[in-house]
């Protein structure tokens, strides 16, 4: 049986951490609610927020937004033409490698390997895959015009920065005689005039992503060997057309001369015969073919070069004018844009200024 004085002390001992521990819950709550009570007290930071412009300002950048963006149509010609050149400075690179491989297509082409081989693309309807390949693939065309791209994207967005550098300063330049001028607030108009034309046309990325389909490396190459490999073709067909004459009489003839050179085996003659008319046959099935491509490389190369650099200066400029005119829309929308911006903000500040 416990002790009477143990069960005194346990219920001593039980009322003091009761009464301990609401004190220190009191005292935490009482540090809280001075902790609440202090933060409130300390006044909210002010929100950042620009002067307002004045009506008169107002009134008066509303006249002269319209009157700037007619001053600054040169500087936008000076920017269509940076951009122009730009474009056509990178194009022309782009397409260097495949110019200078012209000779080597040439050289396969005018070649006996390169004549069975393009007979054999013929027969798969595939005409243009040696030229493809010569041209596009071993040059690495489609690396090096993907470079030349993204060079022109960063190009443009430079000019095109520098140009809504020089309308901003243009804007600044006539709003300073105003009596009570505002440039602060004229420069942070300018930067959310100019943040929601990026947002709405973003970087010159997006015009490339817009004409892929058509500037891309791949449809250039294919567009070239379906051009240049329909010319081949023609010139192939009349080749065969010639060489099947000669066959015809040169190839019979070598095959009796090889039968009759056959009577030299003696005893073997039956085994010889048959084998020297069919060498014979063959070599000269050869020869003629050689005969007839220097012939007609003598005739014809410098011809042919010339229509193969046409069709490659055609697919050059169909490029260059797409990304031109890609360009140009752009800028003239952006410019657009900036100006029914500036001038719509305009107007509702004056708007909501009015009594």
């Amino acid at each position: 049986m416990p002790d009477r004085r143990d069960v005194s002390d346990a219920v001593r001992w039980f009322w003091v951490a009761f009464w301990s521990t609401l004190l220190i819950l009191l005292l935490l709550y009482l540090y809280v609610q001075a902790k609440v009570q202090l933060v409130s007290e300390v006044p909210p930071s002010p929100e950042a927020s620009p002067p307002a412009l004045s009506q008169t300002y107002l009134e008066k950048l509303q006249q002269v937004v319209p009157e700037v963006f007619r001053e600054v149509r040169g500087d936008l010609d000076v920017a269509v033409a940076e951009i122009d050149a730009l474009v056509s400075e990178r194009v022309d690179a782009a397409f260097a490698p495949v110019y200078r491989a012209i000779p080597d297509f040439l050289d396969f082409h005018y070649s006996l390997l390169g004549e069975y081989a393009e007979l054999a693309a013929a027969a798969s309807d595939d005409i243009g895959r040696d030229l493809q390949r010569i041209l596009f693939e071993d040059t690495d065309f489609e690396t090096g015009f993907q470079h030349r791209l993204v060079e022109i994207t960063h190009g443009a967005d430079a000019i095109e920065s520098e140009f809504f550098r020089l309308l901003r300063r243009r804007l600044h330049e006539r709003m300073a005689d105003h009596p009570a001028p505002q440039p602060e607030k004229l420069t942070e108009l300018a930067d959310i005039v100019m943040q929601d034309t990026r947002q709405r046309f973003g970087t010159g990325d997006l015009v490339l992503k817009g004409t892929g389909a058509l500037v891309g490396g791949g449809a250039v190459a294919t567009a070239l060997a379906k051009t240049v490999g329909a010319k081949a073709a023609t010139k192939l067909a009349a080749k065969a057309a010639g060489k099947t004459a000669i066959k015809a009489t040169g190839v019979g003839g070598s095959a009796t001369a090889g039968a009759a050179a056959g009577l030299l085996c003696g005893p073997a003659a039956w085994i010889c015969a048959p084998v020297g008319g069919a060498a014979a046959a063959v070599a000269a099935w050869f020869a003629t073919d050689k005969v007839v491509l220097e012939v007609d490389e003598y005739f014809n190369r410098d011809a042919f070069e010339a229509e193969v650099r046409g069709a490659i200066d055609t697919e050059r400029l169909r490029v260059r004018d797409t990304l031109r005119s890609s360009y140009h829309a752009r800028l003239h929308a952006m410019v657009s844009f900036n100006e029914s911006r500036l001038r719509d903000m305009t107007t509702r500040e004056l708007i909501e200024q009015s009594p």
